[in-house]
């Protein structure tokens, strides 16, 4: 009997992270004129910018986690080092912190979609584990 839970739930998270991902890379492809638009006004700004945040603008569709935590965790106030030496400028918070939920706010669902299906992969790879395990 917990074999066949077990089954069904592996199934069911792959099933749920697969779909996640697809809403998450839709809302954010429906927003990809939002994200470039602040991406562009922060860079105007000359405020501090991760490597990896400058560089995946280039890769399309691939890398949007990598596109949008840097800016969500600026919203959020997360202390972050851009140099060894140097933390991010305060002025960098202060402009991602001051916009509008409109130009923010469908950044910040997309990062939650992201934590859930990070849950639901690592349920899904638990599952995964058990059946294996089971089955030896």
């Amino acid at each position: 009997m917990i074999e066949y839970i077990l089954i069904i739930l592996f199934v069911l998270s792959f099933l749920s992270v697969v779909a996640i991902n697809l809403y998450s890379s839709y809302i954010f492809r429906r927003n990809e004129y939002k994200y470039n638009k602040l991406l562009s006004d922060y860079r105007r700004r000359d405020l501090d910018l991760d490597m990896i945040t400058n560089h995946a603008a280039f890769f399309g569709a691939l890398l949007n986690y990598q596109k949008i935590i840097w800016f969500v965790r600026l919203y959020k106030g997360v202390k972050m080092k851009f140099t060894k030496d140097r933390y991010v400028q305060e002025e960098a918070y202060q402009f991602v912190q001051s916009l509008p939920e409109e130009r923010i706010g469908w950044l910040l669902k997309v990062h939650q979609l992201y934590k859930v299906q990070f849950y639901l992969t690592a349920l899904w790879i638990l599952a995964g584990a058990l059946i294996i395990w089971l089955y030896k």
